[in-house]
Protein backbone atom coordinates (compact mmCIF):
# COMPACT_ATOMS: atom_id res chain seq x y z
CA UNK A 1 0.00 0.00 0.00
CA UNK A 2 1.47 3.42 -0.65
CA UNK A 3 1.63 6.43 1.36
CA UNK A 4 -0.67 9.18 0.75
CA UNK A 5 1.85 12.19 0.45
CA UNK A 6 -0.06 15.92 1.87
CA UNK A 7 0.66 18.35 -0.63
CA UNK A 8 1.54 21.46 0.78
CA UNK A 9 1.16 25.23 -0.16
CA UNK A 10 3.94 26.74 1.57
CA UNK A 11 5.88 25.32 5.17
CA UNK A 12 3.59 25.26 8.18
CA UNK A 13 6.05 27.63 10.21
CA UNK A 14 5.58 30.40 6.87
CA UNK A 15 4.03 33.97 7.65
CA UNK A 16 1.23 32.97 5.17
CA UNK A 17 0.17 29.57 7.36
CA UNK A 18 0.21 31.57 10.19
CA UNK A 19 -2.07 34.17 9.09
CA UNK A 20 -4.39 32.10 7.50
CA UNK A 21 -4.75 30.21 10.44
CA UNK A 22 -6.65 33.00 11.59
CA UNK A 23 -9.22 33.03 9.20
CA UNK A 24 -11.80 30.79 11.06
CA UNK A 25 -11.59 32.58 13.75
CA UNK A 26 -12.53 36.01 11.95
CA UNK A 27 -15.39 34.57 9.82
CA UNK A 28 -16.90 33.00 13.45
CA UNK A 29 -16.39 36.06 14.98
CA UNK A 30 -18.33 37.81 12.09
CA UNK A 31 -21.04 34.96 12.10
CA UNK A 32 -21.81 35.45 15.63
CA UNK A 33 -22.81 39.55 15.01
CA UNK A 34 -25.51 38.80 13.12
CA UNK A 35 -27.81 38.42 15.94
CA UNK A 36 -28.77 41.24 17.90
CA UNK A 37 -30.82 44.57 18.21
CA UNK A 38 -30.81 47.14 16.73
CA UNK A 39 -30.09 45.21 13.16
CA UNK A 40 -26.70 43.76 13.07
CA UNK A 41 -24.16 45.81 11.27
CA UNK A 42 -23.99 42.59 8.29
CA UNK A 43 -26.84 41.20 6.70
CA UNK A 44 -28.12 37.95 8.20
CA UNK A 45 -26.94 35.85 4.87
CA UNK A 46 -23.24 37.29 5.29
CA UNK A 47 -23.19 35.69 8.11
CA UNK A 48 -24.76 32.17 7.84
CA UNK A 49 -22.25 32.04 5.10
CA UNK A 50 -19.26 33.07 6.68
CA UNK A 51 -20.10 30.41 9.27
CA UNK A 52 -20.28 27.46 6.89
CA UNK A 53 -16.88 29.55 5.38
CA UNK A 54 -15.07 28.88 8.54
CA UNK A 55 -15.80 25.37 9.05
CA UNK A 56 -14.64 24.54 5.81
CA UNK A 57 -11.63 26.60 5.34
CA UNK A 58 -10.92 25.15 9.26
CA UNK A 59 -11.05 21.66 7.32
CA UNK A 60 -8.95 22.83 4.95
CA UNK A 61 -6.29 24.45 7.03
CA UNK A 62 -6.00 21.44 9.51
CA UNK A 63 -6.06 19.49 6.73
CA UNK A 64 -3.08 21.56 5.05
CA UNK A 65 -1.57 21.44 8.46
CA UNK A 66 -1.88 25.11 8.29
CA UNK A 67 -3.99 25.28 11.40
CA UNK A 68 -2.70 23.44 14.28
CA UNK A 69 -5.41 21.57 16.59
CA UNK A 70 -4.65 23.98 19.53
CA UNK A 71 -4.99 26.92 17.76
CA UNK A 72 -8.36 25.64 16.17
CA UNK A 73 -9.72 25.00 19.69
CA UNK A 74 -8.99 28.73 21.00
CA UNK A 75 -10.90 29.75 17.27
CA UNK A 76 -13.83 28.47 18.71
CA UNK A 77 -13.92 30.92 21.31
CA UNK A 78 -16.24 33.13 20.05
CA UNK A 79 -18.76 30.84 20.25
CA UNK A 80 -18.44 30.60 23.73
CA UNK A 81 -18.69 34.33 24.21
CA UNK A 82 -21.51 35.00 22.46
CA UNK A 83 -23.35 33.41 25.61
CA UNK A 84 -22.22 35.71 27.36
CA UNK A 85 -22.81 38.60 25.18
CA UNK A 86 -26.37 37.77 24.33
CA UNK A 87 -29.03 40.61 25.04
CA UNK A 88 -26.55 43.40 24.73
CA UNK A 89 -27.25 46.31 22.03
CA UNK A 90 -25.28 45.04 18.67
CA UNK A 91 -23.40 48.74 19.19
CA UNK A 92 -21.50 47.55 22.46
CA UNK A 93 -22.05 43.81 21.44
CA UNK A 94 -20.16 44.01 17.49
CA UNK A 95 -16.75 46.12 19.05
CA UNK A 96 -16.59 43.66 21.89
CA UNK A 97 -16.74 40.23 19.88
CA UNK A 98 -14.03 41.93 17.10
CA UNK A 99 -11.73 43.19 20.35
CA UNK A 100 -11.77 39.78 21.33
CA UNK A 101 -11.03 38.46 18.21
CA UNK A 102 -7.93 41.07 17.84
CA UNK A 103 -6.67 39.73 21.26
CA UNK A 104 -7.03 35.99 20.37
CA UNK A 105 -5.58 36.89 17.03
CA UNK A 106 -2.27 38.59 18.94
CA UNK A 107 -2.18 35.20 20.73
CA UNK A 108 -2.46 32.82 18.27
CA UNK A 109 -0.06 34.74 16.00
CA UNK A 110 2.76 34.89 18.85
CA UNK A 111 1.91 31.22 19.89
CA UNK A 112 2.77 29.90 16.20
CA UNK A 113 5.88 31.87 16.24
CA UNK A 114 7.52 30.54 19.26
CA UNK A 115 9.69 27.67 18.92
CA UNK A 116 8.24 25.56 22.29
CA UNK A 117 4.63 23.54 22.50
CA UNK A 118 4.76 24.18 25.95
CA UNK A 119 4.99 28.18 24.95
CA UNK A 120 2.50 27.77 22.78
CA UNK A 121 0.04 26.35 24.76
CA UNK A 122 0.89 28.75 27.89
CA UNK A 123 -0.23 31.96 25.26
CA UNK A 124 -2.60 30.37 23.73
CA UNK A 125 -4.37 29.42 27.56
CA UNK A 126 -2.94 33.41 28.64
CA UNK A 127 -5.05 34.53 25.56
CA UNK A 128 -8.36 32.98 26.00
CA UNK A 129 -8.41 33.48 29.74
CA UNK A 130 -7.46 37.57 29.06
CA UNK A 131 -10.44 37.27 26.48
CA UNK A 132 -12.58 35.69 28.47
CA UNK A 133 -12.39 37.61 31.71
CA UNK A 134 -12.57 41.33 29.40
CA UNK A 135 -15.39 40.07 27.81
CA UNK A 136 -17.06 39.17 31.31
CA UNK A 137 -16.14 42.13 32.40
CA UNK A 138 -17.76 44.49 29.43
CA UNK A 139 -20.74 42.58 30.20
CA UNK A 140 -20.98 43.32 33.30
CA UNK A 141 -20.05 47.04 32.96
CA UNK A 142 -22.75 47.13 30.23
CA UNK A 143 -25.24 45.72 32.42
CA UNK A 144 -24.14 48.40 34.77
CA UNK A 145 -24.42 51.28 32.83
CA UNK A 146 -27.64 49.98 31.39
CA UNK A 147 -29.23 49.30 34.96
CA UNK A 148 -27.83 53.26 35.93
CA UNK A 149 -30.14 54.75 33.37
CA UNK A 150 -33.13 53.36 35.45
CA UNK A 151 -35.36 51.69 32.61
CA UNK A 152 -38.07 49.83 33.16
CA UNK A 153 -37.80 45.90 33.88
CA UNK A 154 -40.01 45.12 30.96
CA UNK A 155 -37.27 47.61 28.87
CA UNK A 156 -35.13 45.69 26.30
CA UNK A 157 -32.33 48.57 26.03
CA UNK A 158 -31.90 49.58 22.35
CA UNK A 159 -35.28 48.37 20.94
CA UNK A 160 -37.58 50.25 19.20
CA UNK A 161 -40.14 50.92 22.37
CA UNK A 162 -36.61 51.48 24.35
CA UNK A 163 -34.28 53.51 22.98
CA UNK A 164 -30.19 53.89 24.13
CA UNK A 165 -29.69 57.55 24.76
CA UNK A 166 -26.76 59.01 22.72
CA UNK A 167 -24.71 60.48 25.64
CA UNK A 168 -23.54 56.56 27.33
CA UNK A 169 -19.95 55.30 27.77
CA UNK A 170 -18.18 54.74 24.89
CA UNK A 171 -17.66 50.81 24.32
CA UNK A 172 -13.39 50.78 24.73
CA UNK A 173 -14.28 52.09 27.80
CA UNK A 174 -16.39 49.55 29.42
CA UNK A 175 -14.27 46.84 27.69
CA UNK A 176 -11.32 47.83 28.95
CA UNK A 177 -12.38 49.30 32.59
Amino acid sequence: METIKKTRWFPEASWLATLASLLPLWLLSLAITVEGFPKPPIPVEVGIASFWLAIAVGIVLLWKSWLPPDVALVSLIPFVSMFNFDEISTRYKTPFILMCALILSIGMIVAQRSGSLTVRWLILLIAAVVVLVLSSNAVSNYWQMVDGLGLPFECMPDTQDCPLPGNLSPWWVLFFS
